[in-house]
């Protein structure tokens, strides 16, 4: 590319494109770097990340990568691999000239999504980018949400959320839970758990959500437990005018749900403008409200909000009472008439535990495993997981015996 091509590239306005479904990595292989110039400007703001590869480095695995290739003699030996391999293919878009039939055939036999030009135009080639973003995402398994909220200020969010959020990453030696601290501004998530070395934050995750790949998500979380990470919140400064917005928070979850097999967050302070992304695709919202009429109106106006403005359904709501008392007047059935949410948890009370637990930043089961309230917390990760499917198939002990299946 000539100095006079760059030039004219800088030059030119930059359109914003549409948002694509999912971050990509571009592996371009462009021996003479044909287009490797044009491409790092055309690309720069976009959500991809660049990587320029040799003919002599290993092909990347299927995943959110797209193989770009520009068409060059030395290159032949790569067209000869991607033929031959017998797992899924790598996404790929081809450019070269169109004048070569030859060529353009052998990019359809190896599955190719475009074939483009060596003039092509920055719109086509994000289409073919879009397209790519859009099938990865509809076969990506993301990791489900939970959300937890309080009611009222004050109900226990935080606390209930740590310790929920250990007891999913006991299920199985595999999974690894994230715990979300959403609280921008008065976060303490990381301070229940004891966590010092504060590597990252929401925030910061959120300003750089299109940049972001798995390796700079690790680097930004905080080891908390055995399979538990957790990204903290830290304060920002009154005078930063960077505000948060939906649509980075919406790149960012799905970042996060892509990375863990659990993702539970920490909303104490309910929905706002930003965070409406994280209840859109929480699979439940666990509303913590304590045994009082003061928290059931402010947790009948939350509800009503989730409800009726955000559209989430009945059953994705789960109402937990914390600090349960059976012999106070407010009893459970009044609530569900109240709330009109049938699926209510229970909590039962027990201050002194959870005020050391947050005095030492330890969780409950690791100042005394047997406590009642780990129970509580494994029976609530019973309710908001499913049934394991071997476990739900597995004919039961007599059945086994005697042959029925």
């Amino acid at each position: 590319m000539t100095d006079m091509k760059i030039v004219e590239l800088e030059r030119e306005p930059l359109h914003p494109s549409p948002p694509l479904a999912c971050p990509l990595q571009i592996n371009v292989m462009d021996p003479d770097g044909r287009l490797w110039t044009q491409l790092q400007i055309q690309l720069q703001s976009s959500q991809l990340q660049l990587r320029r590869l040799s003919d002599q480095d290993p092909l990347p695995r299927p995943g959110r990568q797209l193989l770009l290739l520009v068409d060059h003699p030395m290159i032949g030996a790569v067209y000869d691999e991607l033929e031959r391999r017998q797992t899924p293919m790598l996404p790929l878009i081809v450019v070269g000239d169109p004048g070569n039939t030859a060529l353009m055939r052998r990019s359809m036999r190896l599955g190719a999504v475009d074939f483009l030009p060596f003039d092509y135009q920055p719109a086509e080639l994000w289409s073919g980018l879009t397209r790519v973003a859009d099938k990865q995402a509809a076969s990506a398994i993301l990791a489900p949400v939970t959300v937890v909220v309080n009611g009222k200020p004050g109900s226990g969010a935080s606390f209930i959320c740590a310790n929920l959020g250990y007891a999913l990453g006991q299920r199985h030696d595999d999974d690894k839970t994230l715990l979300v601290d959403a609280n921008l501004h008065y976060g303490s998530l990381a301070d229940y758990l004891n966590v010092k070395d504060k590597q990252g934050s929401l925030a910061s995750g959120m300003e750089r959500a299109t940049e972001m790949d798995a390796m700079a998500l690790a680097g930004m979380v905080s080891p908390a437990r055995e399979r538990l990470d957790v990204l903290p919140s830290l304060p920002a400064s009154l005078t930063d005018q960077q505000q948060p917005t939906a649509k980075n928070c919406s790149q960012l979850m799905y970042l996060l749900r892509s990375q863990y097999q659990q993702v539970v967050v920490d909303l104490s302070r309910g929905p706002e403008n930003w965070n409406l992304p994280i209840l859109e695709c929480a699979e439940h919202v666990l509303v913590v409200m304590q045994q009082s009429l003061s928290a059931l109106r402010e947790t009948l106006y939350l509800l009503k909000r989730l409800r009726h403005e955000l559209g989430i359904p009945k059953n994705r709501i789960i109402l937990l009472i914390n600090r349960y008392d059976k012999k106070k007047d407010l009893s459970l059935k009044k609530i569900e008439q109240t709330t009109e949410v049938t699926h209510i948890l229970t909590l039962h009370n027990d201050f002194t535990m959870a005020e050391n637990c947050t005095d030492l930043g330890k969780l409950v089961v690791e100042i005394e495993k047997k406590h009642k309230l780990v129970r509580v917390f494994d029976d609530i990760v019973g309710e908001i997981t499913p049934q394991d499917e071997e476990k739900a198939t597995r004919p039961g002990l007599l059945n086994r015996w005697f042959g029925r299946h």
